[in-house]
């Protein structure tokens, strides 16, 4: 069966660092059948074979940007930047491909995210990004 996986990664304890998560919300009741959201603090290298599985990857994370909103582009493989179990993007590609062998075409949605404090909540520009992104996604998954 084909499935887009989407993993929308954030901490909402930090501000706009739950920006992504705010996405996977936006998401959660328009995704179409066969596609998977996950939604989560971190990722964690377990991810890897959810990862290999997929037919292709989405990740939305926020980046400490004020613009531009969104930013999409393809997510190679690369070296983990890890602490613990996490692991980011490109570092959980490469565990596919290492332990998977696994091909998978990934992209990376940013969400500009310029408050990252000890807060929850979300700034004005935030959430702004976090519902345009949310209509890009849904763009791309109309891209088959």
């Amino acid at each position: 069966m084909e499935q887009t996986l989407i993993i929308c990664v954030g901490n909402k304890a930090r501000g706009d660092d739950g920006a992504a998560r705010y996405v996977a919300e936006l998401l959660e009741d328009r995704l179409p059948s066969g596609v998977k959201l996950v939604s989560t603090p971190q990722m964690d290298i377990v991810m890897a074979e959810d990862v290999a599985l997929a037919t292709r990857v989405i990740f939305v994370d926020a980046i400490r940007r004020s613009s531009p909103a969104v930013h999409v582009q393809p997510q190679a493989a690369g070296l983990a930047g890890t602490h613990a179990h996490a692991v980011d993007p490109a570092g959980l590609v490469a565990l596919a491909e290492t332990l998977y062998d696994s091909r998978t075409p990934a992209l990376l949605v940013s969400v500009a995210a310029p408050e990252m404090g000890h807060d929850e909540g979300l700034s004005d520009t935030a959430k702004a990004a976090s519902e345009e992104a949310a209509f890009v996604v849904l763009g791309l998954l109309e891209q088959d």
